[in-house]
């Protein structure tokens, strides 16, 4: 066999450094220290079965200067109730291994099925939640890579130890979040230097060496990005382009959440943040905002308590704010006219003297229009007559109003407006 593979599945194989994560309710099975070295004779342990998470992953991480392929490895023992007895991690910086995903995946559970046989456990089940894993060790595939096929020799010996041992696919991705998270701290682990005394990590957005308490680790992706770089998607100019702010490390597109990022975002940000999330999880044509000005709630038409009316013609587009309790007309956006349609409402006095009449006249002198979806005003700043309404992301023309169907005009106005 050739020296090189020889000494990755060596390196896959060995777990002389696996390090301790402690759990505060540990088995007393899982008090001891391990030895993965000697599994002449194991302690025997109960016939209880237990479950093995594992994740083996590669990264391409920067580290210095240089960019590098690592493996973190992550492990979670539980009972057969899922609750955790320990977890543990292992760094591996190995070329070979890192050069195949699946790899990693195998090492990870040689790992884990090495570890419970050193805890004298005689029944097992271990859990793949890649598919060609799962068929791999289940032998209803073979895999290409001479690699992957070694080490699934050495899975298929390990499995005869037990009295028991059966592969699973995991249900959720809910059930390997704390192995993924092991896995993560495993390779960020490889991604620090020391110059003097000081201790440094690279910003893989700005390139930036910065200390690895400047970082902030992404919830869900786990990416890790320094706090300057953190700062840039609760800016103003995102914000008021109506996105949501999702972590900045290349070509990801997980959502931040913004309570967490309160250590370095403005306070204001945060709350408009969530407020385009909140937006976001609502479908457009349920959109209505609040019309009093103090309030502009945004709320989800599916919600809205209707007031019950004597007259139904009148009641059906009659809504109730759920944060100021301002009873308001969904379709002219007024407060509720009692006794009156719209059209009959917008011809009275009252009306003609209201905020919403002003705000309806000041809009058709400055030329401006409003979203025929939402009620939102918008404002054309020159170029080409086809506008995307930046609250609802209504597309429409902007002289007559006309709705765009796939991202083109339905009308006849020209684009440039003239």
């Amino acid at each position: 066999m050739d020296n090189h593979l020889e000494l990755a599945i060596k390196d896959a194989i060995t777990a002389d450094d696996l390090k301790r994560v402690d759990q505060e309710t540990q088995h007393p099975l899982l008090a001891q220290e391990l030895d993965l070295d000697s599994l002449e004779n194991p302690p025997r342990a109960t016939t209880h079965t237990y479950r093995l998470y594992s994740k083996g992953l590669v990264s391409e991480e920067l580290i210095k200067d240089d960019t590098m392929l690592v493996v973190g490895l992550g492990l979670s023992l539980c009972d057969s109730h899922d609750y955790t007895k320990q977890e543990i991690n292992k760094a591996l910086r190995n070329q070979k291994l890192a050069a195949h995903p699946e790899a990693a995946e195998l090492a990870a559970i040689i790992h884990g099925l090495k570890w419970a046989l050193e805890l004298g456990i005689e029944r097992i089940q271990f859990f793949c939640d890649d598919s060609n894993i799962l068929a791999y060790v289940t032998r209803k595939a073979a895999p290409n890579e001479s690699i992957v096929a070694k080490l699934l020799e050495h899975v298929s010996l390990l499995q005869t130890r037990f009295t028991s041992c059966q592969a699973l696919a995991t249900v959720s991705r809910d059930d390997i979040v704390s192995v993924i998270k092991l896995a993560k701290d495993a390779i960020a682990s490889q991604t620090r230097w020391c110059e003097g005394d000081t201790e440094y990590e690279s910003c893989p957005v700005c390139y930036a060496y910065v200390s690895p308490n400047d970082k902030f680790e992404v919830q869900g992706c786990f990416h890790r990005i320094c706090v300057t770089c953190m700062r840039k998607p609760f800016s103003s100019e995102q914000i008021l382009r109506g996105n949501t702010a999702i972590c900045p490390y290349p070509d990801c597109e997980n959502d931040l959440v913004p309570e967490d990022c309160r250590a370095f975002a403005d306070a204001d940000a945060i709350t408009l943040m969530i407020q385009r999330k909140k937006e976001k999880a609502i479908p457009v044509k349920d959109r209505v905002y609040c019309p009093n000005p103090s309030c502009s709630f945004l709320m989800s038409d599916l919600d809205l308590i209707r007031h019950i009316s004597k007259n139904p013609r009148h009641s059906e587009e009659a809504r109730k704010c759920m944060e100021c309790g301002l009873s308001f007309c969904k379709k002219c956006h007024v407060p509720w006219h009692y006794k009156k349609t719209c059209d009959e409402f917008k011809k009275s006095e009252s009306y003609l003297k209201s905020d919403a009449a002003i705000l309806e006249s000041f809009v058709k002198t400055q030329g401006w229009k409003k979203c025929s979806q939402c009620q939102s005003i918008v404002q054309h700043g020159g170029g080409c007559q086809q506008m995307t309404c930046r609250h609802c992301k209504h597309e429409f023309c902007y002289t007559c109003g006309a709705p765009c169907k796939k991202k083109k005009l339905t009308c006849k106005c020209s684009r440039s407006g003239k």
